[in-house]
């Protein structure tokens, strides 16, 4: 989520998707979000790092669907829903165990906690309370984008690595 400063000063409030995902609890800014749709068959796609599960025909435009749980380092996970992502220049969704919905929440509320779960393992996530206290697992949307950018080099390092050992 980043600085939580804008140009008029901080940020009185934020509307976020709070969704689950290996049995935790995340939430994701919605500027970020397009749609949220359930499941979808899935077509494998070849030579991609475990985390992006294939790719999927929503409306006539094809998404590569990422694990989120995976992408986490949360390992496997039931995936009930999809969320499309709005990204510049690439249609992704991310596969998740559950929608809980969008709640405006107090910019100031969601603080940094290290209290009562594990660390996040990867760098696009930070522990916080949401308003009524419960532990959620904030995204940073922007490293998560970053995150989603570099799957495709852990794909052609894959590549490169199987290359190797058969040669």
């Amino acid at each position: 989520m980043g600085d939580s400063r804008g140009a008029a000063g901080p940020v009185d409030e934020l509307r976020l998707l709070f969704f689950r995902s290996a049995g935790e609890r995340f939430a994701f800014d919605v500027a970020y979000v397009r749609e949220i749709i359930p499941r979808q068959p899935v077509t494998p796609v070849p030579f991609v790092p475990p985390t992006v599960a294939g790719i999927i025909n929503h409306r006539g435009t094809i998404y590569t669907l990422i694990r989120f749980a995976r992408l986490a380092g949360l390992g496997k996970d039931r995936e009930g829903a999809v969320v499309l992502l709005r990204l510049p220049e690439m249609a992704v969704g991310i596969a998740v165990e559950s929608v809980e919905g969008i709640e405006p929440v107090p910019g100031r509320l969601l603080n940094t906690t290290t209290e009562g779960a594990q660390p996040p393992r990867v760098p696009f996530l930070r522990r916080a309370r949401d308003p009524s206290g419960r532990l959620v697992h904030v995204i940073d949307a922007e490293m998560l984008v970053d995150a989603i950018y570099r799957l495709p080099e852990l794909a052609h390092d894959g590549e490169t690595a199987r290359d190797a050992d058969h040669d």
